[in-house]
C-alpha cells in the first residue's frame, strides 16, 4: 500500500512541476508581449511629439532589489521584481540599467533593452520558443 502511494505521489509531483513551469512560461510570454507593445507605443508617441524616438530605460527601479515596479515607463501596471538571490520563479529581476532576467524553473532567461527593442539574450532555442 505504501509503495502505491509513493508511486502515485511521485507521478503527481512530476505533473504538478510541469504545469507550474508551463504557467510561468505563459506568464513570461504574455508579459513580454505587453512590454514589447509598450516599447513600440512609446516609440510612436515620441515620434508624433517630435521627440527623439530613443528609449533609454524601461523604468526607474533599483537594480537587484525585491518589490520594485518594473517596466513602468512602457506599461500601465506594475510588475514587481525579485532579486538574484531569491530568484522567485515566474518573476523578473533587474540586473543592470537595461538588463533583466526572468526566472523559470528550468533556467533563467536574459533580456536587454537595446536599439529600442527588448531582446532575448539567452540560448537561441529558448528565445525562439518565446516568439
Amino acid at each position: 500500500m505504501l509503495l502505491i502511494v509513493a508511486i502515485i505521489t511521485t507521478f503527481a509531483m512530476t505533473k504538478f512541476n510541469q504545469v507550474t513551469n508551463k504557467t510561468h512560461l505563459v506568464t513570461l510570454k504574455s508579459q513580454l508581449a505587453l512590454i514589447q507593445s509598450g516599447i513600440s507605443k512609446q516609440k510612436n508617441k515620441n515620434i508624433l511629439l517630435s521627440n527623439l524616438p530613443n528609449i533609454s530605460s524601461l523604468d526607474d527601479a533599483s537594480i537587484n532589489v525585491n518589490n520594485q515596479e518594473l517596466f513602468k515607463k512602457v506599461i500601465d501596471f506594475s510588475i514587481l521584481s525579485t532579486n538574484t538571490s531569491d530568484r522567485k520563479l515566474g518573476s523578473w529581476a533587474k540586473v543592470s540599467q537595461n538588463s533583466y532576467i526572468f526566472y523559470l524553473e528550468s533556467n533563467p532567461i536574459n533580456f536587454v533593452l537595446e536599439n529600442n527593442s527588448f531582446v532575448c539574450k539567452s540560448q537561441e532555442d529558448i528565445c525562439k520558443e518565446l516568439n
